[in-house]
C-alpha cells in the first residue's frame, strides 16, 4: 500500500512540474486556436464568427478596436494598409505616400526630430487636411 501512494505522489507531483514549467515559459495553448477564426483582407484583420458574420463596412472598426489602446502597434499595422483601405478607416490617415495611425487632427505621431509639429497635408477618410490641400 505505501508503494502506490508514492507512485501517486511521484506523478502528481510530475504533472504540477509539466504546468509550472508551461506558466514560467508563458505558453497559451488558446492562440493557435483563435488564429483559426480570423481572416486577413489586404492589411485589415477581422476576426469573423461563424454565426456574426461581419461585412467588408464594418471590417474597418473592427481593424480599429482591434489595436484600440495601443498606438504604436496600430501605427504599425496602419503601414500595412493600401491607401483605398487607409481611407476606410477611422484610426489611420493617408500621408507622405504612406498609411499611418491617426485621425481627423492628423497623424498621432505628427512631430519631428526636434519636436516641432508637422502640417503636412494628409488625407482622412477621403479628405485632404493640412498645408497644401486645394479648397
Amino acid at each position: 500500500m505505501d508503494e502506490k501512494i508514492k507512485y501517486i505522489l511521484k506523478i502528481g507531483i510530475f504533472v504540477l512540474l509539466i504546468f509550472a514549467i508551461i506558466n514560467v515559459l508563458g505558453i497559451n495553448f488558446k492562440d493557435a486556436y483563435e488564429s483559426q477564426n480570423k481572416s486577413l483582407f489586404e492589411g485589415l484583420v477581422i476576426d469573423i464568427q461563424p454565426d456574426t458574420r461581419q461585412d467588408l463596412a464594418t471590417g474597418a472598426n473592427a481593424f480599429c478596436d482591434l489595436y484600440r489602446g495601443s498606438s504604436s502597434t496600430l501605427n504599425t499595422e496602419c503601414k500595412k494598409l493600401t491607401q483605398k483601405n487607409c481611407n476606410e478607416t477611422s484610426c489611420c490617415v493617408f500621408t507622405n505616400n504612406k498609411c499611418v495611425a491617426g485621425g481627423p487632427n492628423g497623424p498621432t505621431y505628427n512631430t519631428d526630430s526636434n519636436g516641432n509639429t508637422s502640417r503636412a497635408k494628409y488625407y482622412f477618410q477621403n479628405q485632404c487636411f493640412g498645408t497644401g490641400c486645394s479648397s
